[in-house]
């Protein structure tokens, strides 16, 4: 026989063949789970979150049935069809099929099913007032499309959460094409995850960091991601340039990257932008002036959600980012009496002492976060450098997710870590008034010790 040759063996093949038969049955299962999902699916708001609701799914090119089928779960209501838009995908053969329902009630639970996909999926509207039941958000930030990124999913979704807020640095693609497999594992989390143990969708609010930018910031024009786009200017087509990605997949805000999204009297998220396409100082600081001006003394909580933290648990607090925040929207915070904000991008959990003036004061500001959803850890309480953070109350290098509850006037909250254990609680309530009646009881695992 020739070297390199091959003797066909019908002996052999012959034995294999049930072996084969038996391993396509088992996968023919697995192939038809696979054709009730599209290969992504979120939901998000653009408007008003107690009668509207967006939903972006992900398939390949070649589908057009850009249709949501929908009806409300009590009742016999006939199937309602909506029809929206697509759009591509940089550097990928998916298309973003985006519907938004409007028309809905407040507080209600729909069914709903995507494109030509039968698999019939839940989402709840938010209610219109906050006084006759709680309203529960997960906060969070630095997620990753991971095994960690996962966990700690599970767990906020055990909390019941209605809806899920992430400050930026979401997929870790840092805007490049050649990473948009990382957007794939993301947006896989968020399809198979972001469900609550009875099997409702939960929607999620994202905002940008630094790895959503080429470069990061906006003024880095001579990143290499960026060597061949025109300079930054402040306009719509140089932000969708260096976060290609983002703009496309944020159903909120969009353009400009930063926005408010309101609901009802109760509740105003103010989704922020800390330098990475839009600059801290100048139209941001003056749009977010006349939001607070706007909300604060109308609206019940105001929770404005961002990256790049004032007082950082792991980096030094004289970076220059953290120094504009501290510059330019702290002393709003201060003046509006914001009882706490929401930072991210330190890869640890943090709870600073209330600040004002740069200063610990009773009636300053709570500085939460610090964004460790889905990456590693970091050692948290001194700055790189080794000098202590005076203002920091309460840190921990695990990842977690905040778990916040409003409910009236008052707000508390417990952070949850990838374990399921309860690593901090915090009970700020009666607001302006300064009064701190008891912190809402959970029925969940002991806290760690």
């Amino acid at each position: 026989m020739l070297r390199g040759s091959i003797m066909f063996r019908p002996r052999r093949y012959a034995t294999m063949l049930p072996a084969l038969l038996l391993g396509a049955l088992f996968s023919l299962p697995a192939l038809a789970w696979a054709a009730l999902d599209p290969h992504g699916l979120l939901l998000a708001w653009q408007r008003d979150p107690t009668t509207t609701m967006t939903i972006d799914w992900h398939v390949d090119g070649s589908d057009r049935n850009v249709r949501v089928a929908y009806r409300a779960v009590a009742g016999e209501e006939e199937w309602s069809v909506a029809t929206g838009s697509r759009q591509s995908l940089p550097a990928s053969d998916r298309v973003i099929h985006r519907v938004e329902l409007t028309g809905l009630a407040p507080d209600t639970e729909y069914l709903f099913k995507v494109g030509g996909y039968e698999r019939e999926r839940r989402f709840r509207t938010m209610p219109a007032e906050n006084i006759s039941r709680p309203v529960r958000i997960a906060v969070g930030g630095d997620v990753r499309g991971n095994e960690i990124s996962r966990r700690v999913t599970r767990q906020a979704m055990r909390f019941d959460p209605d809806f899920v807020v992430w400050g930026g640095d979401l997929a870790y693609a840092n805007g490049d094409e050649r990473n948009v497999g990382r957007w794939y594992e993301f947006l896989d989390v968020v399809m198979r995850e972001m469900v609550t143990p009875d099997g409702r969708t939960v929607p999620v609010v994202m905002g940008i960091g630094n790895h959503e930018v080429r470069g990061g910031y906006h003024d880095r024009n001579d990143h290499e991601l960026r060597r061949n786009l025109p300079p930054y200017v402040q306009d719509d087509a140089s932000r969708l340039r260096i976060a290609p990605y983002y703009y496309r997949l944020a159903a909120f805000p969009g353009q400009p990257g930063y926005g408010a999204l309101d609901f009802g009297d109760y509740l105003s998220l103010l989704l922020l932008d800390t330098d990475h396409s839009n600059p801290i100082a100048g139209e941001q600081t003056r749009w977010l002036r006349k939001a607070l001006a706007d909300r604060v003394g109308r609206v019940t909580h105001v929770l404005p959600v961002y990256h790049v933290g004032a007082w950082p648990s792991a980096r030094h607090w004289d970076g220059d980012v953290h120094r504009r925040v501290r510059e330019h929207w702290s002393p709003l915070f201060e003046q509006h009496r914001i009882p706490m904000v929401f930072e991210q991008h330190d890869h640890a959990y943090k709870r600073t002492w209330p600040i004002r003036d740069g200063r610990i004061d009773p009636r300053g500001v709570v500085y939460m976060g610090d964004g460790a959803w889905g990456v590693g850890v970091r050692e948290t309480g001194r700055s790189h450098e080794g000098v202590k953070a005076w203002y920091l109350d309460r840190v921990a290098s695990q990842s977690h997710a905040i778990m916040l509850t409003l409910q009236g006037n008052y707000q508390s909250l417990v952070v949850v870590n990838e374990q399921g254990r309860i690593i901090d609680e915090y009970p700020r309530t009666g607001l302006r008034e300064g009064l701190l009646p008891e912190a809402e009881r959970w029925s969940l695992p002991a806290r760690a010790e």
